[in-house]
């Protein structure tokens, strides 16, 4: 499994997960000469409910084998939480929400058995705090 072939089949698995867990997918590989957010979700409104308004951009990390004490979301480090940041914001600007509209960048780690091929999918809730 190449590099491409890896992180289309964890943006997969994320997506199968958001969507399980009552997102609706909003965007896939959203790329601007700046970067690329992978997904951008949102928690499904329900008919007169009070719902969570929040966007959520999805960072996905994943990795084939286990390197010892390593882990696919760790490779989100304070650079590219900086560039998520403000390609989250970029986004809302270009889709017209208001400046002060609720959003969390999240990250979704994906770690594949290189011998079964199964696969444990991580997802941390809000990684990505402000500056």
């Amino acid at each position: 499994m190449n590099t491409k072939e890896l992180g289309n089949f964890g943006e997969k698995l994320a997506c199968e997960y958001l969507v399980e867990k009552g997102f609706k997918i909003l965007c896939k590989n959203y790329r601007i000469n700046f970067g690329e957010i992978d997904i951008i979700a949102r928690k499904k409104r329900k008919l007169f409910s009070r719902t969570d308004k929040t966007i959520h951009f999805i960072e996905v990390k994943a990795l084939l084998g286990q390197r010892e004490g390593i882990f696919p979301e760790q490779h989100v480090n304070s650079k590219k939480q900086r560039k998520l940041r403000r390609l989250a914001e970029i986004w809302l600007s270009k889709n017209k929400f208001p400046s002060d509209f609720p959003y969390q960048i999240d990250i979704a780690g994906i770690l594949i058995d290189s011998q079964s091929k199964k696969a444990k999918l991580h997802y941390f809730s809000n990684a990505v705090s402000g500056d």
